[in-house]
């Protein structure tokens, strides 16, 4: 079994050099997005897509990287420092976790979770 927290680390790794398609193949055909973006989609074109689309809307690195990993390895949580800029040019620092779950070594669900009140007061003020 692939080690989950190693594929974390690469996934947040990967994110922060806007590496699409390395993070694309940590992901199983099928995987799950959600979070990033509206609604949810289904398969790597998918997020390959919407990660593009994130990243232009919000210039983010993570960092402060906290993994926490379920009995098993799966799901793996990854509380995560977001710091960026909007295309207005405002920055902003908040909390998000990725949220994922792995079968086979793979990621067969991935989801971005933030507290869009916290951003909003940052972005207003």
């Amino acid at each position: 079994m692939a080690d989950t927290v190693t594929i974390a680390h690469d996934v947040v790794a990967a994110l922060n050099v806007r590496d699409y398609a390395a993070v694309a193949q940590l992901a199983d055909d099928d995987i799950a997005i959600a979070g990033i973006g509206e609604g949810s989609e289904i398969g790597r074109a998918a997020l390959r897509d919407r990660l593009a689309r994130h990243f232009a809307a919000f210039d983010e690195t993570y960092g402060d990287a906290t993994i926490m990993t379920a009995s098993g390895g799966s799901p793996v949580a990854v509380r995560l420092t977001a710091r960026g800029q909007v295309s207005s040019g405002k920055s902003y620092a908040t909390e998000k976790v990725l949220l994922i779950d792995f079968d086979d070594g793979l990621m067969t669900r991935l989801s971005l979770l933030a507290d869009a009140g916290d951003l909003q007061r940052q972005l207003a003020g």
